[in-house]
């Protein structure tokens, strides 16, 4: 599915800002004491992939590209190529959409702060976790991370698929309030681990 050229345009304005600017590190792991998380109700099993969760997130708060690596399987391949979309968004126009372009380790090097944004790490750092895994979702505030934009977090997690989601919602206020959404899917694999499963755009 192609994404309209308004959009695609809008990520390179955004992915320059990124690439700018840098993130404060933030130990998410201090603040929480993962012991004492239950979620939906249920210890033991069902909340092993917690203490995952709050590594997962530090490494992305922190924008530590080699922690985040621990949770991606490469190389990346997915329908649509919609990764390419964050990545490059002028490379993507030359991708044939009916072929999957693996997306390697290297191309995640070059490209981590186009598909890892500084938005989506600060929205990151307001979800709040205890809501989430007692509720299975969260939303935080919106705030404003880059000039001219409004983003918001909302987490779920599909038990039955043993699927996390957080779903980057990007209000560009100042063209025309324009919005659309990234999704970045992460499997929970054996009730624990967690493992990048891709993105999606609309």
């Amino acid at each position: 599915m192609r994404i309209p050229c308004v959009i695609a345009s809008a990520f390179i304005i955004l992915s320059c800002t990124n690439s700018t600017r840098t993130n404060p590190s933030v130990d998410i792991l201090s603040q929480h004491d993962t012991g004492s998380i239950i979620t939906g109700g249920q210890t033991s099993d069902s909340s092993r992939w917690t203490g995952n969760f709050f590594k997962l997130q530090k490494a992305l708060t922190t924008g530590d590209r080699d922690a985040v690596k621990s949770f991606i399987n490469f190389p990346i391949k997915s329908d649509g190529n919609e990764i390419w979309y964050l990545a490059d968004s002028k490379l993507v126009m030359e991708i044939d959409p009916k072929e999957v372009k693996p997306f390697t380790e290297t191309d995640f090097d070059k490209y981590f702060n186009s598909i890892f944004t500084l938005d989506l790490r600060e929205t990151l750092k307001k979800l709040d976790n205890e809501e989430f895994f007692k509720t299975n979702k969260s939303t935080t505030p919106e705030i404003e991370v880059i000039k001219g934009s409004k983003s918001k977090l909302e987490a779920s997690l599909d038990n039955s698929k043993n699927k996390i989601t957080l779903a980057l919602v990007t209000n560009l206020t100042e063209q025309g309030g324009l919005k659309f959404t990234i999704y970045f899917q992460f499997d929970i694999l054996d009730k624990q681990n967690i493992e990048f499963a891709g993105v999606h755009v609309e």
